[in-house]
């Protein structure tokens, strides 16, 4: 889960942070800059343009030093995506990147270097920064998807998309595969095999498509409980059915809130640098260097 405002922040100048690192379950001090290139090399992919991996490494300095981690106390960040931010070290990114490993540590740690120290800010503070894979077209208001309204960030247009991977994705279930999971996960919901036609029916949809409220028989739930219980890459989605199946069509990948990775990317080849990027995601962010605090 994110981390809203209101979490301690950590001291201002910092040079060096302490990463909890989930797989070999240890405290690990780490210099900052070196743990925004691992978080980089993990968030986004490496074929992206320079100017979308300085947008990424920006986003993701600022998101190590805006609070504490929620889950290990005495760590400013750990290395669960879930939590904080994924995260992969030499040794794994070699693996994921085999004989193109020199090229691709080179460009991100280029990014890194060439943003070095910058992080977004409102009000004079470190931001909440959310980012996702792909929007599908738009991107969400936060408060539709986390609770919190947050003025920076505000549902955009994200054009260029189209060509990403899982822009466009489809799912589809026997129509009792779908029933059985269902009710499983909501026994009040009742569903029938042979009725879903006249038992499903999306309610709301959001500014930007996503499905806020859906019917399922006999209750009532929001579009993100439905992702979680199917596994969807997202909850812009539309269902149809036919005799045998349910057909689960979506658009987009995440939660939808913040920069679109895809968007950045798309933005970059247009010519756009990373501080328009931040600037067009973030909405009245200022870019500093917090290592001069944050002035």
């Amino acid at each position: 889960m994110p981390r809203f405002a209101g979490d301690k922040p950590v001291e201002r100048s910092i040079e060096t942070i302490s990463v909890y690192d989930t797989k070999a379950q240890a405290l690990v001090d780490m210099p900052l800059e070196t743990y925004v290139q691992r978080a980089v090399a993990a968030e986004m992919p490496a074929s992206y343009d320079a100017q979308a991996l300085k947008a990424q490494a920006v986003a993701a300095r600022t998101r190590a030093i805006a609070g504490r981690c929620v889950r290990y106390s005495k760590a400013n960040v750990c290395t669960d995506s879930g939590c904080c931010q994924a995260y992969i070290d030499q040794n794994e990114q070699q693996n994921k990147w085999g004989e193109s490993y020199s090229l691709y540590y080179n460009k991100i740690n280029n990014a890194v270097i060439e943003t070095s120290g910058e992080i977004l800010t409102f009000d004079g503070e470190p931001i909440l920064v959310l980012y996702h894979a792909v929007s599908g077209g738009r991107t969400e208001d936060v408060e539709l998807v986390f609770a919190q309204a947050l003025p920076y960030l505000r549902g955009v247009e994200s054009k260029g998309e189209e060509g990403a991977s899982r822009y466009e994705s489809r799912q589809t279930f026997t129509r009792q595969a779908f029933a059985d999971g269902v009710n499983a996960a909501y026994p009040q919901a009742r569903l029938r095999a042979e009725s879903l036609e006249e038992q499903i029916e999306i309610l709301e949809r959001s500014e930007s498509d996503r499905v806020l409220t859906i019917r399922l028989g006999d209750t009532q739930v929001d579009g993100r409980a439905l992702r979680s219980t199917l596994n969807l890459y997202s909850t812009n989605f539309i269902i149809a059915f036919t005799p045998d199946t349910v057909d689960i069509k979506e658009r987009g990948y995440g939660h939808g809130v913040g920069m679109s990775q895809a968007g950045a990317q798309a933005m970059a080849e247009e010519g756009a640098s990373y501080r328009e990027i931040l600037s067009y995601y973030y909405t009245g962010v200022t870019i500093v260097s917090w290592s001069s605090g944050g002035k």
